[in-house]
């Protein structure tokens, strides 16, 4: 029990840290079911940027000579000739740099082979491709290998023995005749992410010992005649540098895709149709696009990319400087401030607003993320910030709504015997207007008593006591809590019951008014019911007053209950005991009068000073609406004008007259008047009388 309540109190707290532990763990490993969810979510930001309009634009000078669809149609199929080829590239012969997404691995006619050769050395702008394999039947030759060492970085620092740089023990490379004719070489292989789209690009690979640069980086090195620093680890690359550009800490560059690339077809290059003049200064990458030669990959923002433009991207954002950056602290303090800020949101007592907040956490954390993408080139991995926190507002919200299910058991509990379902109902779904403790409230108090309750006690055992007692106050308890009374307590064989608390009542003076009336109704019904079974019958007086009381859980911390207490608490207990006085069943106070929109019959019966009270209170006997009372009330109006008005006489000819047919509450002012008769009341009497017990 002690643990449970621990864990009651401390249950954020326990939440807290087990979800952060959660998050660390996963975005440190990022397992691959995950991180393929992860990925698509976060490639939406590339969407959102383009809806946006802020998409970034590529490099001006750089563009993709494909081998498209129209000119495979025009030319024939791919692979084309050597001469064919030697002609596109002497029309390029006045671009800067040109790079190709292609491979010359295979020899073809000797004479066109050497015309090929000849073509790309002439134009001396040519770096030439080649691509690395992991299964192979052919070893790379050393004739091969002195070619790639040329085409290997030459700056690099080597900080631990060994480094975190992939190596592939294959590589498909030119023939020596067109490998020795080219400015330099590059490999155009990638790799894709674990849900298979490309998003990254290496900036090394190793192959028989020579760390090697890609198409893009070669490229730049050549455009910007700089030449490139590495620094290398057991991580991969700590380290690059070319001209102004710096990155740290990165094998692997993020790209940063754009809406738009720059194609020109092979075709029109060949053909004249753009002249050689377009290309100048130019940096020109030729690949293939046409979709059945199948070069073709899968990207965040198409699902068929030409792989050519993966090495456009590339170099683009790297002359430019706008690859997509990333921190890992900065995602770990992402994950943190939004579970903080979760965390205090859960303080918050109302659910919609938490629901709101938690909402605006979450999206905002994503918005930033959004911000930091489109205005920033910042690329946060927000899956693993809005994922723990969607399972903190769960685990929170669950928790919550287990302790709200266990509160309102209790609630019902505690309520469901002395309060309407209805009633019940509402402190369910807006507990927060329950305010236990103590507060001060407008409310109607009726107090119920059985007449003669000692006298019964002294006929009956004790069993059949209580057996009867039960048979009085279950229907009369039914009455209250069907007009959206709350039963205080049973005092004996007294019943106590508030209106308009727990809980607001608009209708609360007319509500115990009502009750008070039906109650009576129900004692005929009991009354009828004792006679069958030879029991005794009983008579009941019911007081009702209408005031501020303090209303909340009084008591100890070993014991409290829910009641209200005040003077019109008391004074409703006093109107009662007038009852016995005044002969009559049902007696409420001016105040309740006043508080009562219905239209009850009553009379008027007296000013009193009740004990405890100076000032005197006008009561009234509430009655049954029949023809039969209302012309009683009519008269006795008149006798209660004669003798506020010190006319005795009058009066007393009047409540005669009344008591003679049967009204008991009569007889009390025939006394009175018969008593003023004797002794005047003086000349400023108010018309009060002052009640000298309960």
């Amino acid at each position: 029990m002690n643990s449970l309540k621990a864990l009651l109190k401390n249950y954020r707290l326990i939440s807290f840290i087990v979800v952060s532990a959660i998050a660390i763990l996963g975005y440190y490993h990022q397992p691959d079911s995950i991180q393929k969810f992860s990925l698509g979510l976060e490639d939406l930001k590339f969407s959102a940027r383009s809806a946006l309009g802020f998409a970034p634009k590529p490099h001006p000078d750089i563009v993709i000579v494909e081998v498209d669809e129209p000119s495979v149609n025009t030319i024939g199929r791919w692979p084309w000739n050597r001469d064919v080829m030697a002609k596109l590239f002497d029309n390029l012969k006045e671009a800067s740099v040109v790079g190709l997404d292609i491979v010359f691995s295979e020899t073809s006619d000797e004479d066109k082979d050497q015309l090929l050769s000849d073509t790309i050395y002439d134009n001396g702008n040519i770096i030439l491709g080649y691509f690395f394999r992991d299964i192979a039947t052919e070893e790379t030759t050393d004739e091969d290998i002195d070619y790639l060492e040329n085409c290997a970085y030459q700056n690099f620092n080597l900080i631990d023995e060994e480094i975190g740089i992939k190596e592939f023990p294959f590589a498909e490379v030119n023939i020596p005749v067109i490998a020795e004719s080219g400015l330099t070489c590059a490999y155009f292989s990638t790799e894709p992410d674990t849900d298979g789209l490309y998003r990254r690009y290496p900036l090394a690979y190793i192959h028989k010992g020579y760390i090697l640069p890609p198409i893009a980086v070669q490229m730049m090195r050549y455009y910007k005649n700089k030449e490139v620093d590495l620094e290398l680890d057991k991580n991969g690359v700590k380290s690059f540098n070319l001209d102004n550009l710096n990155i740290n800490d990165r094998t692997y560059v993020r790209l940063n895709y754009y809406d738009e690339v720059k194609y020109v077809s092979a075709n029109e290059v060949i053909d004249g149709t753009i002249p050689t003049s377009y290309f100048k200064d130019k940096m020109v990458i030729v690949g293939v696009t046409e979709v059945g030669v199948y070069d073709m990959r899968p990207t965040p923002i198409d699902s068929i990319t030409p792989g050519v433009s993966l090495h456009y991207v590339a170099l683009s954002n790297l002359l430019q400087d706008e690859l997509l950056h990333t921190s890992i602290p900065v995602d770990y303090i992402s994950i943190f401030v939004t579970l903080f800020l979760v965390l205090a949101i859960s303080f918050m007592r109302k659910q919609s607003h938490r629901v709101l907040l938690y909402g605006f956490s979450i999206i905002g954390a994503g918005a930033t993320s959004y911000a930091m993408f489109i205005f920033g080139n910042f690329w946060q991995h927000e899956f693993y910030t809005v994922a723990p926190s969607f399972l903190f507002v769960a685990s929170l919200e669950s928790f919550a709504f287990f302790t709200v299910e266990r509160k309102a058991k209790e609630v019902k509990k505690a309520f469901g015997s002395y309060v309407s379902p209805e009633l019940v109902e509402q402190i369910q779904k807006n507990p927060d207007k329950l305010q236990l403790g103590g507060e001060e409230r407008f409310i109607s108090v009726v107090f119920s008593d059985i007449r003669g309750f000692t006298s019964l006690s002294e006929m009956l055992s004790a069993p059949d006591l209580v057996a009867m007692l039960n048979k009085i106050h279950d229907p009369m308890t039914k009455v209250v809590l069907k007009n959206k009374g709350m039963l205080d307590k049973y005092i004996g064989d007294a019943m106590m019951v508030l209106f308009n608390t727990p809980l607001d009542i608009e209708d609360h003076a007319d509500m115990a008014v009502l009750s008070s009336l039906q109650i009576i109704r129900k004692l005929h019904e009991i009354n009828e019911m004792f006679i069958e079974q030879g029991l005794p019958t009983i008579d009941v007086g019911v007081g009702v007053n209408t005031g501020n009381c303090v209303c909340g859980n009084m008591g100890s911390t070993v014991r409290f209950e829910y009641t209200a207490i005040g003077d019109s608490v008391n004074l409703a207990s006093r109107l009662e005991g007038l009852c016995k006085a005044y002969k009559c069943r049902i007696v409420i106070s001016e105040y309740t009068k006043e508080n009562c929109k219905m239209e009850f019959l009553m009379r008027k019966l007296d000013n009193v000073r009740v004990k405890g009270k100076n000032e005197p209170v006008a009561i009234f006997e509430v009655m049954e609406d029949t023809e039969e009372l209302r012309q009683l009330k009519a008269e006795f109006d008149q006798g209660m004008e004669f003798y506020f008005g010190q006319k005795f006489e009058e009066g007393l000819a009047v409540f005669k007259k009344l008591a003679e047919e049967g009204d008991p509450t009569s007889t009390v002012f025939v006394e009175r008047c018969e008593l003023y008769m004797e002794n005047p009341p003086p000349e400023d009497w108010d018309g009060s009388f002052t009640m000298t017990s309960k």
